[in-house]
């Protein structure tokens, strides 16, 4: 089975840009590793854009149908190591704050394997909206989501605590927050890094 890093924050915390780095740092070291995002598919991306962000209990299942073909996919590559820009604790932790109750969150999601590292880029949400009112072609930037950024924080930071994350202040400067993350991997999953 394939190591998974995992990679969480809210909206414009730096987690796309992030996961790049590390794929190409990976790549580079010969490693067979896929750079992947949730949402995977298309179709079930553009049942997300439709239902908006008005019920979270279709959201949860949307995104966790999501999940269940995106690992399919992944299992058929064999990859060594895969690179998740959002997991299912972007999940747990957007449709929690909307209402849905988080063990059932967690209940449908316990048969996806768990991620060998998660690193949250945490970051407030004043300084994520200014973020994303530069990004314009941010997807799922509905107003709801917006509103609920401050209370995903925390719900974020929380799920840090009970999941052991490694939190990284996504407001340092890329090279020192790029250079924590390569350490962490290279010390946790026991790769071949120098």
């Amino acid at each position: 089975m394939f190591k998974i890093i995992a990679f969480e924050g809210i909206d414009g915390s730096g987690k796309t840009t992030i996961s790049k780095i590390i794929y190409n740092f990976l790549k580079e070291k010969n490693y067979n590793v896929i750079l992947t995002k949730e949402p995977f598919t298309k179709e079930i991306s553009e049942l997300i854009e439709k239902s908006g962000w008005r019920d979270p209990i279709l959201l949860t299942l949307l995104f966790s149908a999501d999940r269940a073909l995106h690992i399919r996919w992944l299992l058929e590559q064999n990859p060594e190591i895969v690179i998740m820009d959002r997991y299912y604790y972007s999940t747990i932790a957007y449709q929690s704050v909307l209402g849905v109750e988080e063990d059932w969150i967690v209940n449908v999601n316990s048969k996806f394997p768990k991620p060998d590292i998660t690193f949250l880029l945490d970051l407030n949400e004043e300084e994520a909206l200014k973020r994303l009112k530069l990004k314009k072609n941010e997807r799922f930037n509905f107003e709801e989501k917006l509103a609920s950024l401050k209370l995903v924080r925390k719900k974020y930071l929380e799920l840090a605590r009970k999941y052991n994350f490694v939190v990284v202040d996504a407001t340092d400067a890329i090279e020192n927050i790029t250079k924590k993350i390569i350490s962490v991997i290279c010390s946790t999953i026991n790769l071949k890094c120098s």
